[in-house]
């Protein structure tokens, strides 16, 4: 029997056309009186398919504005379910997705699944209908922006609901290439990882064909760059370590993307010259206001800033806290690890750190927001903090929480990133050769580290990149996935995490120490997250996998 569902029949052609209609342009709503309005019209005028890809981008889940049980948006990043992060407002599903102690009848962000579906259907409708498009070179260019957005939904599919080793061959996620009808079969079971993988990367080499380069196409849009970037991400994740490392050879080589000199503005400097792909949150018309956390009233800033800091209305939430796991990953700025620096001072332990930690970490006697942070045992912050620490990465400290709506771009895809993909997929095909040293020092060089030392083996090499890409990509939703597709998510999040206690020692100065805050538990099933039980009942022949 064949069942009518949400991954497949989000609407009709003429609900299509309603939503195009009413987040257009005002000038074209001038032109044509809503009631006259065809589905040929939509696909045969420019404006109207601009603006009904406008829209997939639109919806496009990031860490600003992922949906938080369909009414809040960007609450908390996945980095809260990391050894990286944790999450202060205990109201929110975070505890239930640190644990896996939750059942397929509620998931956390288990509403990405129906989400990402609808968007892949908005993605087949589109290039169903672009060739009738007279402009052609408009055409070209909106199918390769189609392709690449439906390369990039069936990645976070993938990498959030399939399992490259599930111990079995059926671990990817449904593959859906067309628009579907209820004359169709809505019983879809999963493709393999390995096909979803060549799925995406067929779309990727079909958008990197048609897309323009860098600076030939609007700021926030995809561009073949972005189409080869992703390719290394997809392959990466894969293992397909040869192939990733040429893909994004590929990207470093055209030369089109470098590295922002400032490392802690990056993230606050929209359109430079590392992003390869954003989504965009300020527009310059009322049809389109947003803002970088999504909820009315709120976004990440207010989201992000403990509640002693208040605003016109009411107080920051808290939101997203760095670990003391950590803040121990960063070195010391001669290249040692904290345990084996001579720079490393316990009752200074935040002096001589990776310049990198002050750009992300708030921490004890820290600047924040034009005062100085007290996150000592009696101090003003700390009866909102448990980890003694904040973040401080994507903050606009000179924004007014509740007064001013946050509006930084989330990074999708920037070049330190694609120098990280190049550097582990190169050193797991043939060790660490002297163009591995090369990319991994030229964001180290940026940050004002010292360059690796030489004559690191193949597994010590293999260390200092995750850990590079720990610190450089820090709390943008990398870490979550990476300790998962390396497979040791269950080595470092079964028992304690680590916070910092501290102490007025009533010399001026504190007691530092290390304190276990929270019991996290990691089931082997938490590899994968389960389809959520209402679109399992809607297309059984998904099934769940790893023990979901």
């Amino acid at each position: 029997m064949k069942k009518i569902n949400n991954l497949t029949l989000r609407y009709t052609g003429l609900l299509l056309l309603a939503l195009v209609l009413f987040s257009c342009e005002k000038d074209i709503l001038d032109q044509v009186p809503k009631d006259s309005l065809t589905e040929e019209l939509v696909w045969t005028d420019p404006q109207g398919a601009i603006q009904f890809v406008n829209l997939i981008y639109g919806d496009m889940p990031s860490g600003f504005d992922r949906n938080y049980d369909w009414w809040a948006k960007g609450l908390y990043l996945l980095d809260g379910a990391s050894d990286d992060g944790d999450v202060s407002m205990g109201w929110t599903h975070s505890s239930l997705l640190q644990t896996g102690d939750f059942l397929p009848t509620y998931v956390p962000w288990g509403n990405q699944w129906p989400i990402y579906y609808g968007l892949v259907r908005k993605t087949n409708v589109a290039l169903e209908n672009l060739d009738r498009l007279e402009d052609e070179e408009l055409r070209n260019r909106l199918k390769g922006e189609v392709y690449y957005l439906r390369g990039y939904i069936y990645h976070d599919l993938l990498r959030l609901f399939g399992l490259k080793n599930g111990g079995g061959e059926a671990t990817g996620v449904p593959l859906i290439d067309k628009s579907l009808s209820i004359e169709d079969d809505l019983q879809i079971p999963r493709a393999t990882y390995s096909e979803v993988v060549d799925f995406i990367i067929s779309d990727l080499d079909m958008a990197a064909g048609l897309l323009p380069a860098k600076g030939d196409i609007a700021e926030g849009r995809a561009t073949s760059g972005a189409a080869k970037a992703l390719k290394s991400r997809v392959l990466l994740y894969a293992e397909r370590w040869d192939e990733a490392a040429s893909a994004a050879n590929e990207v470093i080589s055209r030369g089109a993307y470098s590295l922002f000199p400032d490392y802690r503005t990056i993230f606050l400097t929209k359109n430079n010259e590392e992003v390869i792909f954003a989504k965009k949150f300020q527009y310059p018309d009322k049809h389109h206001q947003s803002n970088a956390g999504g909820t009315q009233g709120a976004g990440w800033d207010v989201y992000n800033t403990p509640s002693s800091y208040k605003g016109p209305s009411d107080a920051g939430w808290g939101g997203n806290l760095p670990t003391q796991n950590f803040v121990d990953s960063y070195e010391m700025v001669d290249g040692q690890a904290q345990s084996e620096s001579s720079l490393f001072d316990p009752v200074q332990p935040f002096e001589n750190l990776d310049p990198r930690f002050e750009a992300t970490v708030v921490h004890n006697g820290a600047n924040f927001r034009g005062r100085e942070v007290e996150l000592f045992e009696g101090g003003t912050d700390i009866p909102f903090i448990h980890t003694g620490y904040f973040l401080r990465k994507f903050h606009n400290e000179d924004l007014v929480i509740y007064s001013q709506s946050s509006d930084q771009d989330w990074i999708f895809i920037r070049l330190a990133e694609v120098l990280l993909n190049y550097a582990e997929a190169k050193n797991e095909t043939s060790g660490p050769d002297g163009s591995v040293y090369e990319a991994i020092n030229r964001i180290r060089q940026r940050a004002g580290m010292p360059n690796l030392p030489a004559g690191l083996s193949q597994d010590d090499m293999r260390e200092r990149i995750r850990n590079e890409r720990r610190v450089e990509l820090a709390f943008e939703e990398h870490r979550y996935f990476d300790i998962r597709r390396w497979g040791i998510a269950e080595d470092l999040l079964n028992g304690p995490l680590l916070g910092m206690k501290i102490t007025p020692n009533g010399l001026g100065g504190y007691t530092y120490s290390k304190i276990e805050f929270e019991e996290r538990k990691f089931p082997t099933k938490l590899y994968v997250l389960p389809i959520p039980q209402d679109e399992i009942d809607k297309n059984p022949a998904a099934r769940q996998i790893n023990g979901w």
